[in-house]
Formats: C-alpha cells, sequence, structure tokens
C-alpha cells in the first residue's frame, strides 16, 4: 500500500506527466504539419479526414520515442515544484530521506516503462502497416530517408540520407567497403549520387579514405569530383516498399535479425529495443541530482527544467551516434546498443551517491 506522502507525489506526477505528454507531442505534430502542409493543401476536402487518420497512427509511435524525456520532465518539474514550496525540506526535517521521498517516483517510472513496452509490442504494430501506407499514398514525396542497404556482391554497406525517387538521386551517401575479414578496405563520402544506368551510380565531391587489410589507415585521403560505383543496389531496389523495423515488435525484429543477419541495423535496434526498457531509469539517475540534490542549482526553475530537457537531447544525440555507427559496422551492435546507457548510467550513479540526503 502507499502512504500518504506517496499518493501526494503520484497525485501531483500524474497530471504533469499527460501535460508533458501533449505539450511535447502537440509541438512535434504542429511541426509535422508545417512540413506536410502543402500535401495537405493538394488534398483538398480530404485533407481532414486524412490528416486525423494520419495523426492517430502516428501518435503511439511519438509517445515511444519522448517516452522517457516526458518522464524525466515530468518528474524534474514536480521535484522543482516541492522543492520551491519549501516541501522537500519539510519532509527532510521530518525525518524523511530524499531516497524515501523519491522511492514513488522510481515506482511511477516502473510503470511508464511497462506503458512504454506495451506501446511498442502490441499498438504500434497493430498501426503499422496503416501508417506505412497513408504514407506512401497521400505524403508522397518520392523522396525516401536514412536508408541503409547491403551489396552483398560488392561487399559494400551503403548508408543515403536522401534518396529522391523521380530523379534518381541521393544526397549525402556513404559507402564502406569490408575485406573478406570484415575489416575496412575503404570508405566514400559524397555530397550527392546520380543514377547512369547499367549499375552504375555517378557521384559527386567524393572523399575516400583506403585502409589495409589490419584496418589501418592509409594516407592520403583522395578528394575526387566524380567517382563512378558500380552497384547492384539500383532505383529499384531503393523503391522497394519495406515496413520500417523501428515500427515491429520485439518478436517481429527477432525474425528479421534471422532472416537477414548480415544486415547490422538490425542487430542494432534489436539490442536498442532491449537496452530502452533502462532508458527511464537512466535518466532520471541522471536528472534527479540536478533537479534537487544540488542546493547552487535549486534557486531557478528555468534552469533546473531546462537541464532535464538538456540531458534528455545529449542523451538522444549520443544514441543517434552510437546507432549511426553501429549500423555501418563501426563498432559491435551491442556496444552501439548499450554504450550511451553504461556512460550515462554511470556519471548518474556517481551523481546520485554526492546527492545531499
Amino acid at each position: 500500500m502507499f502512504s500518504r506522502l506517496d499518493n501526494y507525489i503520484i497525485k501531483a506526477f500524474i497530471p504533469t506527466f499527460f501535460m508533458c505528454l501533449l505539450i511535447i507531442s502537440g509541438i512535434y505534430i504542429i511541426a509535422d504539419l508545417l512540413q506536410k502542409l502543402g500535401e495537405f493543401v493538394d488534398m483538398g476536402g480530404d485533407a481532414f479526414g486524412t490528416g486525423m487518420r494520419y495523426y492517430l497512427y502516428l501518435f503511439p509511435v511519438i509517445v515511444f520515442q519522448f517516452f522517457p524525456a516526458i518522464t524525466l520532465i515530468a518528474v524534474g518539474i514536480v521535484l522543482v515544484r516541492l522543492s520551491r514550496n519549501r516541501e522537500i525540506l519539510a519532509m527532510q526535517v521530518a525525518g524523511i530521506s530524499l531516497y524515501r521521498i523519491l522511492s514513488p517516483v522510481f515506482i511511477i517510472t516502473v510503470f511508464m516503462s511497462f506503458a512504454s513496452f506495451a506501446d511498442q509490442e502490441w499498438i504500434i504494430p497493430r498501426f503499422a502497416e496503416r501508417l506505412e501506407t497513408l504514407q506512401e499514398t497521400s505524403f508522397q514525396d518520392n523522396i525516401y530517408r536514412n536508408l541503409l542497404l547491403e551489396d552483398k556482391e560488392n561487399g559494400t554497406f551503403v548508408r543515403i540520407w536522401r534518396y529522391h525517387k523521380k530523379t534518381q538521386t541521393m544526397e549525402s551517401v556513404f559507402i564502406l567497403g569490408r575485406y573478406e575479414n570484415k575489416r575496412k578496405k575503404f570508405t566514400i563520402s559524397a555530397d550527392e549520387g546520380r543514377w547512369t544506368g547499367n549499375n552504375t551510380w555517378l557521384l559527386s565531391k567524393v572523399i575516400k579514405h583506403v585502409y589495409n587489410e589490419q584496418g589501418k589507415w592509409v594516407a592520403p585521403l583522395e578528394q575526387i569530383d566524380s567517382l563512378e560505383i558500380t552497384s547492384t543496389i539500383t532505383p529499384a531496389v531503393l523503391g522497394e516498399k519495406k515496413l520500417d523495423p523501428s515500427l515491429l515488435s520485439f518478436e517481429q525484429l527477432k525474425e528479421l535479425c534471422k532472416s537477414d543477419s548480415n544486415n547490422p541495423r538490425n542487430r542494432v535496434l534489436f539490442h536498442s529495443r532491449i537496452a530502452y526498457t533502462l532508458t527511464h531509469f537512466v535518466l532520471l539517475l541522471l536528472g534527479i541530482p540536478l533537479v534537487v540534490g544540488f542546493e547552487r542549482l535549486s534557486r531557478n526553475l528555468f534552469l533546473r527544467v531546462g537541464l532535464c530537457v538538456f540531458i534528455c537531447g545529449i542523451f538522444y544525440a549520443l544514441s543517434f551516434v552510437c546507432a549511426s555507427l553501429g549500423n555501418l559496422g563501426t563498432i559491435h551492435p551491442i556496444l552501439a546498443a548499450w554504450l550511451p546507457h553504461v556512460i550515462f548510467g554511470s556519471v548518474g550513479l556517481l551523481f546520485f551517491d554526492m546527492m545531499s540526503m
């Protein structure tokens, strides 16, 4: 049974959480709506119905992506409010330790983790296909983003930030070639790529690094205005409709890893899904000490809430960088998934131990 103190903190948290959820989701939806405003105008009378269905399917995805951040920000706001009203100080004077005061926060976090897991496992996969179909039929700008493909015949991985289907051109291309021992053979970065036919792409503004069989870089780097490469990754392959793996359930993702075992992106996503269950706790371990643990920061409301937002931003940025390196095979998928949690969790435990109890 929860004590009166626990109930008080939980009742303060729940409305704050939903307020943060609506605000952050609303900002995301408005930004996405402005980006797709041209497509909605072209739909005419169908725009409202299409928009409602699209954002209804998209909402669980938004919630899953920002669930840990929303939890930390909501907890931060509640604790800041209690701190400003001297309620935390009164509880400590009454002999209640800060650990005991914060215990309902971590209990709430357990429920948040379960809710996030349920969202990804049952709600998102249920609407995944309809969301993908709606995006393709209603908002098809003929641009595919953040593609990662393996050219098995040529032993390369190709990362494409944007692919324009109509013009058959690519933007921000990165190619990783490997020896038979899986070590890097060469890397190619290009600003643009254009399909010329006969399994050939013409890359422009190219920077190429070459490595020996031990994986060591061989100087100098090559800067080339244009470079032709042969690849089995054709416009037909790039235009194939594939369900986004991030929308799959854990079991579906596990099966995808078995069926496409050579693609490191699937394994990174699989391990990231496991690591994600601890994201709420990792962010709280680092965020709570900055909110209530250090007296110098406790005087400024905006500073402490801003620190929570900043921490979330750094964590997501580091996660993106590690995932990108893992997708390209530069680091092991397990390391790519768990490194941000290890770094932030270790720092969080250190800060938590330094708090004045």
